[in-house]
């Protein structure tokens, strides 16, 4: 008999601690500010202990469900922790905590009125994604999803005294209750069949019952399709991603980091939870994995190509966001495709992939957010063209965001780089399809792949060459400092956490295969899962090997050795000279690279990605500016029409407001008439 809690009764103890701490600190907060910092250490406490239920929950696997009464008639709240949600609450609460103890230091800058409301809204959405994971029924889980949407809209409008603030802030809750009615949708016509063999009192409603439904392929894929787009509207699918880069760079850095750190990937958990959970994968066609691969290798492409053109350190890690999101779509669909056509084995490490590619995300994403917000707090800005020199003034911090960029940017022994190579690997398996088209779009998705890699290293060299190298470009960079302990030490939390996953692929493999067994019912190879610490072997025995470790150990050799030899066998001795100033004598912050000039191969090669007007000066100007504006071309081609669609209709419906009785009676009288009509012919 043991006496420490199972998995989800720890869970779920964490989550009413959190919901319990949100009103607790809310009212301590309005009395004096000095609990801050304690109350952000309790909930980063709680974040530790959410991370290590999720752990115990891998590494011995079981389904563990709760009933709690409550809810509506006949439907009590079902809670439930299999290894699928065990996996997202480890990746929740491994990346809130260091956001969290980071905002314990970032948000003493915040006005000390605004304190209250922002830990209130900060701990209920970590209450809201936590339960997101944990439902088990339609209801539960909608009742969360949307507390989560709005309570994450809070969030973003935190400065709600600004106007574009609050346009991001309208803008991101339409596309959220938008995806949430197409959920409603899905869930809808998943229980719509029911089931046969139906324990007694549990309702069609649960997802037990919704996993026993037998729906028609018509039916299936009517609900893939809705999931799909429902939780991709908040997961930024391409077209509904309009609100991602809107959102994200208006609200404060921790708010940000939680939002595509961590809130991105409840929207990829719902989409494995409809899929591959309540649909199953025998209701799965494998042609249904080709526009989603497709479309995820494009979402990547786009993403970063649109990244690389920001001057927005925040606006270009939020299209950055898009660009990772679209690699773990390209995995579920890869792996929806392999596993349907009869090849398990490349379709378990693509989804494996994926899942490794969402919980790197959350940690190297959530850190540079973090980074992007010491940048824009030190400087006194939020344009990379006015930031420069700031790793000789923060050094720590720039340390830091240094290994977040070698991350993000999939270069080895970096964790992005594990979980890209895994991906690439399952696309290298095209041969084993039958089919030219099916191996095309594979290789495709796999091309797609590697070009946003490659462009993502060097949107990232941009970020970080122009933010923190060179000379300060502007007086607030001139004086920018090092942040406070509580950042430095929440930045290096998520720091650890990349450098575990980088370094140890094959014990978060281990755990990954759980998920993997429970939602397809098959496994990695065996000789994966057994190859030690120091080797990955994704598809033996015919496939590549990686060993992060002699690959870092040869690289701590090789760096110093390359400083060190020439100064023994060098024929003279090193000399210190000037930095050549082009011609110049004084270098000014005007010879440097900007963003823009780091854009301009991209905006020419690749310019149907994007919308761009040009305002020439008139040369008789006393001080003529070239000005140039690069836009989504989903807003003119989609967005702006279909709005000034909904004015036109909105103005056609008022000619039907008159304003008199007679007039509303025969409206209701006609459409009686009509009704009756209907049902007397149906």
């Amino acid at each position: 008999m043991t006496l420490l809690p199972d998995p989800l009764e720890t869970s779920l103890l964490v989550l009413m601690f959190w919901g319990m701490m949100a009103v607790l600190g809310f009212f301590l907060l309005r009395k004096s500010p000095i609990f801050l910092s304690p109350l952000l250490f309790l909930l980063a406490a709680g974040g530790v202990t959410l991370a290590s239920s999720g752990l115990s929950g891998l590494t011995s696997p079981a389904d563990l469900h709760r009933v709690v009464p409550g809810g509506l008639p006949g439907l009590p709240f079902h809670f439930r922790q299999d290894p699928l949600s065990s996996f997202f609450l480890l990746l929740l609460g491994g990346a809130a905590t260091g956001i969290l103890i980071f905002s314990a230091g970032y948000l003493r800058s915040l006005p000390t009125p605004r304190t209250p409301s922002f830990f209130l809204r900060t701990a209920l959405f970590l209450a809201s994604m936590e339960g997101v994971l944990l439902a088990d029924d339609a209801y539960l889980f909608m009742v969360f999803w949307e507390t989560m949407a709005l309570v994450s809209y809070a969030l973003v409008v935190t400065e709600s005294n600004r106007e574009e603030v609050r346009n991001a802030g309208y803008l991101y809750l339409l596309m959220a209750h938008f995806g949430s009615l197409l959920i409603l949708a899905a869930f809808f016509f998943l229980a719509s069949r029911e089931p046969s063999g139906l324990a007694p009192g549990l309702s069609a409603f649960t997802f037990e019952a919704m996993g026993k439904s037998d729906p028609t392929e018509g039916v299936a894929l009517l609900i893939f399709v809705c999931a799909l787009l429902g939780f991709g509207a908040k997961a930024g699918l391409i077209p509904l991603h309009v609100w991602l880069p809107e959102a994200h760079p208006v609200a404060p850095s921790p708010a940000s980091a939680l939002l595509s750190g961590i809130m991105l990937k409840t929207a990829v958990y719902g989409l494995l939870r409809v899929s591959f959970g309540l649909l199953g994968p025998d209701h799965l066609n494998y042609s249904w994995g080709v526009p989603v691969l497709l479309a995820g290798g494009f979402m990547a492409l786009f993403g970063i190509l649109h990244a690389l053109l920001q001057s927005d350190p925040k606006k270009l890690l939020a299209y950055s966001s898009i660009e990772n999101i679209g690699i773990i779509f390209l995995g579920i669909g890869l792996a929806i495709l392999y596993i349907r056509s009869g090849h398990p084995v490349a379709g378990e490490l693509a989804l494996g992939a994926s899942l490794y590619h969402a919980i790197n995300h959350a940690f190297f994403k959530s850190l540079l957010f973090l980074g992007a917000g010491t940048m824009i707090h030190a400087s006194g800005t939020n344009d990379l063209n006015t930031m420069g020199g700031l790793l000789r003034r923060m050094p720590f911090s720039g340390v830091l965001v240094l290994g977040g960029v070698l991350c993000i940017s999939g270069l080895p022994p970096g964790n992005g780089f594990v979980s890209e190579w895994l991906l690439l690997q399952a696309s290298l398996q095209a041969g084993t399809l039958s089919g030219t088209l099916l191996r095309s779009a594979v290789l495709l998705g796999a091309a797609l792949l590697v070009l946003a890699s490659a462009l993502s290293a060097m949107g990232f060299v941009k970020f970080y060459g122009i933010g923190y190298l060179g000379i300060p470009r502007s007086e607030g960079a001139q004086k920018a400092h090092e942040v406070s302990i509580p950042e430095r030490i929440g930045m290096a939390w998520l720091m650890a956490g990349c450098l575990l996953l980088a370094l140890l692929p094959v014990q978060m493999l281990k755990g990954i295969d759980t998920v993997l067994h429970s939602l397809t019912g098959t496994s990695l190879p065996t000789t994966t899962l057994s190859s030690g610490w120091l080797w990955l072997l994704p598809l033996p025995p015919q496939g590549a090997s990686y060993s992060p470790a002699l690959l870092l150990g040869l690289l701590g050799l090789l760096l110093p050795l390359g400083g060190f030899l020439p100064r023994v066998f060098g024929k003279s001795s090193f000399r210190e000279t000037p930095v050549w100033g082009c011609g110049y004598e004084i270098r000014t912050p005007r010879m440097q690279d900007s963003a823009g000039s780091f854009g301009q191969p991209i905006r020419h090669f690749f310019a149907n990605f994007f919308l761009m007007k040009r305002h020439l000066p008139d040369p008789s100007e006393k001080d003529p500016v070239f000005e140039l504006t690069v836009e989504d071309p989903h807003w003119a081609f989609l967005y702006r029409p279909a709005f000034r669609l909904f004015q036109g209709l909105a103005a056609l419906a008022e000619r039907v407001r008159t304003g008199r009785i007679s007039v509303y009676l025969v409206y209701s009288f006609g459409t009686l008439i009509l009704l009756l009509t209907v049902f007397r012919w149906m």
